[in-house]
C-alpha cells in the first residue's frame, strides 16, 4: 500500500485506550497520594482520569477512525485530535480550579499523569496503524530518504 491508500483505525482500542488508561492512571494516583497525602489529594487523581477519559473519548467519536482516510488525512487528524483533547481538558481543569480553588499543585500534576498516560496509549495505537499500512519496500525508501 501506499501512502495514498486510505485505511481505517481501529476504533475500539481508541476509546479503551482513552478511557481506559487515564482512569488507571487516576486510581494510581489516587493509591499512591491517599497515604501520603490524603484523601482530598487522592481525589484529584479520579477527576482528572475521568476529565481526559470524557474529552478523549468525545474526540475519538468526533474525528470517526472508522472512516477509510489516507496516512496524509489521519496525520491531519492526529493533530487535531490531540490538540483539541488537550485545550478541552485543560479548559474543564481551570474551570474546576476557579470554582472550587482546590490545591494548584495536586490538581496540576494528577492531570498531568492521566493526560501523559493517556497520550502515550493513544499514539502507540495511531502510529501503529500507520506503521502497518505500508509495505517492507516503503519502509526502506522512508528510511532512505525517497518517500
Amino acid at each position: 500500500m501506499s501512502l495514498h491508500s486510505p485505511y481505517c483505525l481501529h476504533a475500539a482500542k481508541m476509546l479503551v485506550a482513552s478511557t481506559l488508561w487515564p482512569m488507571v492512571a487516576g486510581l494510581a494516583w489516587m493509591a499512591i497520594a491517599w497515604p501520603l497525602s490524603g484523601h482530598m489529594t487522592a481525589i484529584f487523581g479520579l477527576v482528572s482520569g475521568g476529565i481526559i477519559a470524557v474529552t478523549s473519548a468525545g474526540f475519538d467519536v468526533l474525528i470517526g477512525p472508522w472512516k477509510e482516510r489516507t496516512t496524509l488525512q489521519w496525520m491531519n487528524l492526529w493533530i487535531l485530535h490531540e490538540g483539541g483533547r488537550i485545550t478541552t481538558s485543560l479548559g474543564v481543569l481551570i474551570l474546576l480550579y476557579f470554582a472550587f480553588s482546590p490545591d494548584p499543585g495536586a490538581f496540576l500534576f494528577s492531570y498531568l499523569l492521566c493526560a501523559l498516560v493517556t497520550l502515550t496509549a493513544t499514539t502507540r495505537i495511531w502510529t501503529r496503524a500507520m506503521r502497518q499500512e505500508r509495505t517492507p519496500e516503503e519502509h526502506t525508501k522512508a528510511h532512505q530518504g525517497e518517500a
